[in-house]
C-alpha cells in the first residue's frame, strides 16, 4: 500500500514556481558556502541537505495520506443513512454520562 500511495502522490504532486525560486536560492548560497568551508565541513552540510530534503518529501507524503484519508471518511459519512449528525452524536454522549451517574 505505501508504494501505491508513493505513486499516487508523485502523480497529482506539482511543483510550484515559488519552490523552484526558494530551491535556486539555496543553490546559490550551497555554492558560496562550498567556498568557505573545508571539505569534512561541507560533507557535513551536504549531509544536513539530504537529511531535511527527506524529512521534506516525507512529511508531504504524509499529508498527502493524511488528505486521502479524511476524503474518505467524509465520502463514509456522508454515505451514511441516516447522515452523520454531530448534534445526534453529543446528545447520545450526554446521555450515556447522565446514564453512568454524571452530572
Amino acid at each position: 500500500m505505501p508504494e501505491y500511495l508513493k505513486a499516487l502522490h508523485e502523480r497529482f504532486t506539482t511543483a510550484s514556481p515559488e519552490a523552484a525560486k526558494i530551491q535556486r536560492e539555496r543553490d546559490r548560497i550551497l555554492a558560496r558556502l562550498r567556498g568557505q568551508l573545508g571539505r569534512s565541513q561541507r560533507v557535513l552540510l551536504l549531509h544536513l541537505l539530504d537529511l531535511e530534503d527527506d524529512l521534506r518529501d516525507q512529511t508531504s507524503l504524509d499529508s498527502f495520506i493524511t488528505g486521502i484519508r479524511l476524503a474518505r471518511g467524509v465520502e463514509q459519512e456522508l454515505s451514511e443513512i441516516p447522515p452523520y449528525s454531530y448534534d445526534t452524536e453529543d446528545e447520545e454522549r450526554a446521555r450515556k454520562y447522565t446514564e453512568k451517574g454524571g452530572v
